[in-house]
């Protein structure tokens, strides 16, 4: 026999589990398992066997009742279950954030330990990875979509213009106005600025991010081929640097030919001549995502390992580095707020707000080094010239890696919403 006062701990102890637990009212307690169950007149009362034989949870619509006492002025399902911290949730966040987590070990990686980096260069994946991305966005590339962004003559016409005039235009006055310490640095900076859009990430972001990949490849191939022509005008006339320079224009289309279109229409072709491949491109979308993000952060892992194995970070001190990531952040975050701004000013959809945004605020790193190498000598020290470039490069790419994964977390709790 159990006395009340003997009774009120574990009635107590039970209160507190419902509310934590109110699906079925159950709760062990040492020397057996305590549950709350309602009687034939509708109150909840206290239970309390080794073996238990529960006759009917207790509900969110049923008064809680100690046997013997008034009824509680609160319901089990007031108290929402604490949140859980641990191994699930640590994993959910890395899926989710993949990208960016990936890029920051990409830098830190490569600042610390150069060799590996210059050494997994040497493997033939590496040149192949733009290849692979392209590849695989041309599996996942919807016929409806391709014919959407052919469509999308606002959303041409705002990306290349944007790419080839605008943000380039408005990223040299920023700078300008705030010039770095050291005339090289801005150079470079206002260079890198005025390239065209890169060829691999923009549209590898945009795809991530759910964007419409078709529309991004457009963008990408129409202002990288026209940036060919149009960068020494720009260069020399908004800019002011390097008049008269001369680019390899049959080489550089040639290799956007291969890097991009020939792997896209590969991938496509896969994709539309079997029910297989297209039925596995369903079923393992996440795994191809995966496999987009390695190619994107192998990349710039390199580079950033072959950099400093040559000494270029050490060119500078670590204020000159805050300041040129600082200024190339700024402009970032301009040409961002530009290409949104003016998408929904034109009222495009969603996915091409995303493809806009991610491919017209990016500018190229490997257009930008060859500029350099065929800049007169006069123009300055082409190691300092190149510096901005390549920190300009990697910020963009951390900054639009944590935009993608919150902008398509919203997206996604919107349609859960929905």
């Amino acid at each position: 026999k159990m006395g009340v006062v003997q009774m009120a701990p574990k009635a107590l102890a039970l209160a507190i589990a419902c509310m934590v637990c109110p699906a079925n009212g159950l709760v062990n307690v040492p020397g057996g398992t305590m549950s709350l169950v309602q009687n034939h007149g509708g109150h909840a009362g206290v239970g309390f066997s080794n073996a238990l034989a529960c006759r009917k949870p207790l509900t969110a619509s049923a008064p809680l009742a100690i046997r013997g006492g008034a009824a509680a002025s609160s319901t089990a399902g007031d108290i929402p279950p604490p949140a859980k911290f641990g191994v699930g949730t640590v994993l959910a966040f890395a899926k989710a954030q993949l990208l960016p987590i990936g890029l920051l070990w990409a830098i830190l990686f490569g600042l610390c330990y150069p060799s590996a980096g210059v050494a997994f260069g040497e493997f033939p994946i590496v040149k192949y990875a733009p290849h692979g991305i392209f590849f695989v966005g041309g599996l996942m590339l919807r016929t409806a979509e391709a014919k959407e962004a052919v469509r999308a003559y606002k959303a041409i016409l705002l990306g290349v213009s944007s790419i080839l005039f605008f943000t380039s235009a408005i990223g040299v006055q920023v700078v300008k106005l705030l010039p770095l310490p050291v005339r090289d640095f801005s150079i470079g900076a206002a260079l890198f600025i005025c390239m065209p859009c890169t060829i691999q990430s923009g549209a590898a972001l945009s795809l991530k991010a759910g964007g419409n990949f078709a529309l991004s490849l457009l963008i990408t191939v129409l202002c990288s081929t026209g940036g060919i022509f149009t960068v020494p005008l720009v260069l020399d006339r908004i800019a002011d640097i390097g008049g008269g320079v001369r680019l390899p224009v049959t080489a550089m289309v040639l290799k956007l030919v291969e890097t991009a279109l020939l792997p896209l229409m590969a991938g496509k072709i896969c994709a539309s001549s079997s029910k297989r491949i297209k039925s596995i491109v369903k079923n393992y979308r996440f795994y191809l995502s995966l496999f987009v993000t390695f190619c994107v952060v192998i990349t710039p892992w390199v580079q950033i390992s072959r950099s400093a194995s040559q000494g270029v970070f050490h060119l500078v001190s670590a204020s000159d580095v805050t300041g040129i990531v600082a200024l190339l952040s700024l402009t970032h975050f301009v040409f961002l707020g530009w290409t949104f701004v003016t998408s929904r000013m034109l009222g495009l959809t969603t996915a091409m707000t995303k493809s806009v945004v991610f491919v017209a605020s990016s500018k190229t790193l490997p257009l930008a080094l060859m500029m350099i190498g065929v800049l007169p000598a006069r123009i300055g020290d082409k190691g300092l010239i190149a510096l901005p470039c390549i920190l300009g490069h990697f910020t963009q790419i951390m900054i639009d890696s944590f935009l993608v994964s919150a902008w398509k977390k919203a997206d996604d709790d919107e349609d859960d919403a929905e």
